[in-house]
Protein backbone atom coordinates (compact mmCIF):
# COMPACT_ATOMS: atom_id res chain seq x y z
CA UNK A 1 0.00 0.00 0.00
CA UNK A 2 1.23 3.32 -0.85
CA UNK A 3 1.16 6.80 0.46
CA UNK A 4 -1.17 8.27 -2.14
CA UNK A 5 -3.37 5.55 -0.99
CA UNK A 6 -3.30 6.08 3.11
CA UNK A 7 -3.56 9.78 2.25
CA UNK A 8 -6.47 9.18 -0.17
CA UNK A 9 -8.72 7.15 2.53
CA UNK A 10 -8.04 9.62 5.16
CA UNK A 11 -9.06 12.30 3.25
CA UNK A 12 -12.10 10.71 2.17
CA UNK A 13 -12.77 9.43 5.81
CA UNK A 14 -11.94 13.22 6.89
CA UNK A 15 -14.90 14.27 4.44
CA UNK A 16 -17.02 11.98 5.49
CA UNK A 17 -16.99 12.57 9.26
CA UNK A 18 -17.15 16.54 8.12
CA UNK A 19 -20.71 15.57 6.27
CA UNK A 20 -21.44 13.48 9.40
CA UNK A 21 -21.03 16.34 11.66
CA UNK A 22 -22.50 18.73 9.28
CA UNK A 23 -26.10 17.03 9.17
CA UNK A 24 -26.37 16.97 13.05
CA UNK A 25 -27.22 20.64 12.28
CA UNK A 26 -27.98 20.79 8.73
CA UNK A 27 -30.09 19.34 5.69
CA UNK A 28 -27.72 17.83 2.78
CA UNK A 29 -29.62 20.96 0.37
CA UNK A 30 -28.11 23.71 2.96
CA UNK A 31 -24.72 22.75 2.89
CA UNK A 32 -22.45 24.71 0.54
CA UNK A 33 -19.73 23.67 -0.65
CA UNK A 34 -17.01 26.48 0.59
CA UNK A 35 -18.35 26.16 3.92
CA UNK A 36 -18.19 22.38 3.93
CA UNK A 37 -14.68 22.38 2.82
CA UNK A 38 -13.63 25.19 5.10
CA UNK A 39 -14.83 22.90 8.15
CA UNK A 40 -12.99 19.89 6.87
CA UNK A 41 -9.57 21.78 6.26
CA UNK A 42 -9.00 20.77 2.37
CA UNK A 43 -9.85 22.72 -0.68
CA UNK A 44 -12.44 22.43 -3.39
CA UNK A 45 -10.13 20.78 -5.79
CA UNK A 46 -9.34 18.17 -3.37
CA UNK A 47 -13.39 17.32 -2.50
CA UNK A 48 -13.98 17.28 -6.43
CA UNK A 49 -11.20 15.03 -6.90
CA UNK A 50 -12.99 12.48 -4.32
CA UNK A 51 -16.37 13.54 -4.95
CA UNK A 52 -18.95 15.23 -7.43
CA UNK A 53 -21.11 16.55 -4.96
CA UNK A 54 -22.61 16.23 -1.03
CA UNK A 55 -24.92 13.65 -1.97
CA UNK A 56 -22.29 11.37 -3.12
CA UNK A 57 -20.40 11.95 0.17
CA UNK A 58 -23.66 10.34 1.66
CA UNK A 59 -24.02 7.79 -0.39
CA UNK A 60 -20.28 6.33 0.16
CA UNK A 61 -21.15 7.08 3.57
CA UNK A 62 -23.73 4.35 3.73
CA UNK A 63 -22.12 2.20 1.50
CA UNK A 64 -18.96 2.05 3.22
CA UNK A 65 -20.73 1.00 6.33
CA UNK A 66 -22.63 -1.39 5.07
CA UNK A 67 -19.63 -2.97 2.76
CA UNK A 68 -17.46 -2.78 6.33
CA UNK A 69 -20.52 -4.86 8.73
CA UNK A 70 -21.13 -7.19 5.83
CA UNK A 71 -17.66 -8.49 5.88
CA UNK A 72 -17.55 -8.56 9.64
CA UNK A 73 -20.27 -11.32 9.50
CA UNK A 74 -18.41 -13.49 7.35
CA UNK A 75 -19.01 -16.14 9.57
CA UNK A 76 -22.75 -17.25 9.97
CA UNK A 77 -25.28 -17.01 7.34
CA UNK A 78 -27.30 -13.73 7.35
CA UNK A 79 -30.48 -15.57 8.29
CA UNK A 80 -28.67 -16.79 11.07
CA UNK A 81 -28.00 -13.22 11.92
CA UNK A 82 -31.61 -12.13 12.29
CA UNK A 83 -32.36 -15.19 14.32
CA UNK A 84 -29.31 -13.99 16.72
CA UNK A 85 -28.95 -10.39 16.19
CA UNK A 86 -26.73 -9.19 18.91
CA UNK A 87 -23.34 -10.18 17.41
CA UNK A 88 -24.46 -8.55 14.01
CA UNK A 89 -25.88 -5.50 16.11
CA UNK A 90 -22.57 -5.11 17.75
CA UNK A 91 -21.02 -5.16 14.45
CA UNK A 92 -22.79 -2.50 13.49
CA UNK A 93 -22.07 -0.12 16.82
CA UNK A 94 -18.29 -0.95 16.04
CA UNK A 95 -18.50 0.18 12.64
CA UNK A 96 -20.78 3.12 13.04
CA UNK A 97 -18.63 4.62 16.21
CA UNK A 98 -15.71 4.97 13.38
CA UNK A 99 -17.60 7.66 12.01
CA UNK A 100 -17.56 10.54 14.48
CA UNK A 101 -20.30 12.59 14.07
CA UNK A 102 -22.79 9.46 13.31
CA UNK A 103 -24.71 9.24 16.41
CA UNK A 104 -25.00 12.99 16.61
CA UNK A 105 -26.16 12.67 12.71
CA UNK A 106 -28.78 9.65 13.38
CA UNK A 107 -30.35 11.68 16.59
CA UNK A 108 -30.57 15.02 15.38
CA UNK A 109 -31.11 14.88 11.61
CA UNK A 110 -33.93 14.76 9.25
CA UNK A 111 -31.95 13.37 6.85
CA UNK A 112 -31.31 10.31 8.91
CA UNK A 113 -34.27 7.98 8.43
CA UNK A 114 -33.86 7.82 4.74
CA UNK A 115 -30.07 7.12 4.92
CA UNK A 116 -31.15 4.47 7.64
CA UNK A 117 -33.86 3.10 5.80
CA UNK A 118 -31.27 2.37 2.96
CA UNK A 119 -29.28 0.83 5.29
CA UNK A 120 -32.31 -1.63 6.73
CA UNK A 121 -33.16 -2.34 2.79
CA UNK A 122 -29.73 -3.13 2.08
CA UNK A 123 -29.65 -5.87 4.84
CA UNK A 124 -33.39 -6.69 4.03
CA UNK A 125 -32.10 -7.66 0.45
CA UNK A 126 -29.18 -9.44 1.06
CA UNK A 127 -30.60 -12.01 3.74
CA UNK A 128 -33.46 -12.37 1.26
CA UNK A 129 -31.13 -13.03 -1.74
CA UNK A 130 -29.45 -15.66 0.47
CA UNK A 131 -32.30 -16.92 1.79
CA UNK A 132 -33.28 -17.45 -2.05
CA UNK A 133 -29.83 -18.95 -3.23
CA UNK A 134 -30.29 -21.35 -0.02
CA UNK A 135 -33.45 -22.56 -0.92
CA UNK A 136 -34.61 -21.84 -4.38
CA UNK A 137 -37.49 -23.67 -4.26
CA UNK A 138 -39.34 -21.08 -1.76
CA UNK A 139 -42.21 -18.57 -3.02
CA UNK A 140 -41.66 -15.22 -2.45
CA UNK A 141 -43.90 -15.06 0.68
CA UNK A 142 -39.96 -15.50 2.81
CA UNK A 143 -39.05 -11.89 1.03
CA UNK A 144 -41.91 -10.45 3.37
CA UNK A 145 -41.32 -12.41 6.17
CA UNK A 146 -37.52 -11.85 6.07
CA UNK A 147 -38.24 -8.06 6.15
CA UNK A 148 -40.50 -7.79 8.34
CA UNK A 149 -37.57 -9.67 10.88
CA UNK A 150 -34.78 -7.45 9.70
CA UNK A 151 -37.11 -4.31 9.49
CA UNK A 152 -37.88 -5.19 13.26
CA UNK A 153 -34.22 -5.41 14.73
CA UNK A 154 -32.51 -2.70 12.76
CA UNK A 155 -35.60 -0.49 13.73
CA UNK A 156 -35.16 -1.51 17.50
CA UNK A 157 -31.42 -1.01 17.16
CA UNK A 158 -32.02 2.59 15.28
CA UNK A 159 -34.34 3.25 18.20
CA UNK A 160 -31.64 2.44 20.83
CA UNK A 161 -29.04 4.22 18.67
CA UNK A 162 -30.76 7.26 19.45
CA UNK A 163 -31.30 6.75 23.39
CA UNK A 164 -29.06 7.40 25.96
CA UNK A 165 -28.37 3.55 26.03
CA UNK A 166 -28.97 3.41 29.69
CA UNK A 167 -30.36 0.21 28.59
CA UNK A 168 -27.71 -2.46 27.28
CA UNK A 169 -27.85 -3.45 23.83
CA UNK A 170 -27.80 -7.34 24.70
CA UNK A 171 -31.10 -7.08 27.38
CA UNK A 172 -33.24 -5.11 24.47
CA UNK A 173 -32.70 -8.33 22.33
CA UNK A 174 -33.12 -11.19 24.62
CA UNK A 175 -36.24 -9.71 25.01
CA UNK A 176 -37.05 -10.08 21.81
CA UNK A 177 -35.40 -13.44 21.51
CA UNK A 178 -39.15 -15.09 21.21
CA UNK A 179 -39.62 -12.67 17.85
CA UNK A 180 -36.71 -13.54 16.33
CA UNK A 181 -37.47 -17.33 17.13
CA UNK A 182 -41.22 -17.13 15.77
CA UNK A 183 -39.75 -14.86 12.91
CA UNK A 184 -37.57 -18.20 11.56
CA UNK A 185 -40.30 -20.47 12.27
CA UNK A 186 -42.19 -19.03 9.85
CA UNK A 187 -39.59 -18.82 7.18
CA UNK A 188 -39.52 -22.98 8.04
CA UNK A 189 -42.88 -23.38 7.24
CA UNK A 190 -43.22 -21.28 3.74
Amino acid sequence: MNNDDKRSRKTIKTIQDTLLRLLAFKTLSEIKIVEFCQLADINRTTFYLHFDNIEEVAISIRDTIIERIFEQNTEESFLYTLEHPLKFLNACTEVISSYEGFENFVRRSPEASYFLDKMKNAFSERAYAEYMYQNPEKDGRAYYVINFMAAGTFDAYIAWLRSDKSIPLSSIFDACADMFAAGHTALSKI
